[in-house]
């Protein structure tokens, strides 16, 4: 998603005629991202072979390109493999130092967080076909665009700022949830209410035990 939105910040500034960007990414629990980007415009001469990209040395393990061709139109398909959110970073840092976009993700207990812009003002309206579909592994409890069971699905366009937002909450993560906080202080309250019974219980046996003993002395 990152790398994707930062293709698009560099083609918007670059690029002249149609340009199609269309993404299908998903983030697991372990904060990596897998999918495919597609990055192309339609050609303006037959040499041309779209958008050049170029790929961190110390990614090539986690994102390949290959040539794309369809519907007329040309560039590449990066296809991402577990690359982790900080990765995008490096992956931004090297393709270009646009400011037509922002974009990060953010990770807190088990809320993860995306938040971001992308500016296609001075894209003419009939010159942008682009989509982005995001698939988070929780529920997804806010986001700007449309959800379908975890999957959200952003199409900026052409002539217009389209803020990116979302907020997933998931189903398990690291260190104890407030969810889990909750069940072991009620837990303790639940045992603790049984000792106050027990002891009272014990008390009780004493008493009537002294009285009894009592009752018989007389």
């Amino acid at each position: 998603m990152l790398g994707l939105l930062v293709l698009l910040g560099l083609l918007t500034t670059s690029l002249t005629g149609c340009l199609r960007i269309h993404a299908a990414l998903a983030v697991s629990q372990d904060d990596v991202v897998s999918g495919d980007v597609v990055v192309s415009a339609l050609p303006r001469d037959r040499e041309d072979k779209g958008p050049t990209l170029t790929i961190p040395p110390e990614l090539a393990d986690k994102v390949t390109m290959e040539p794309y061709s369809a519907d007329g139109y040309v560039g590449q398909k990066l296809t991402l493999n577990n690359v982790g959110f900080t990765e995008f970073a490096v992956l931004v840092e090297s393709i270009s130092t646009a400011e037509q976009y922002r974009i990060a993700f953010h990770r807190s207990g088990s809320l993860v967080s995306l938040a971001g812009s992308i500016d296609l003002t001075r894209v003419p309206a009939d010159r942008a076909d682009v989509q982005l579909k995001v698939a988070f592994p929780g529920t997804v409890t806010r986001t700007t665009g449309d959800n379908t069971d975890g999957t959200v699905t952003w199409e900026p366009k052409p002539g217009a700022v389209t803020e990116f937002n979302a907020t997933t909450q998931y189903a398990n993560s690291s260190g104890v949830s407030w969810i889990q906080w909750v069940a072991m202080v009620g837990g303790g309250a639940v045992l603790v209410a049984l000792l106050v019974v027990v002891l009272a219980l014990s008390a009780h046996r004493r008493t009537l035990r002294a009285e009894r003993l009592a009752a018989a002395r007389r």
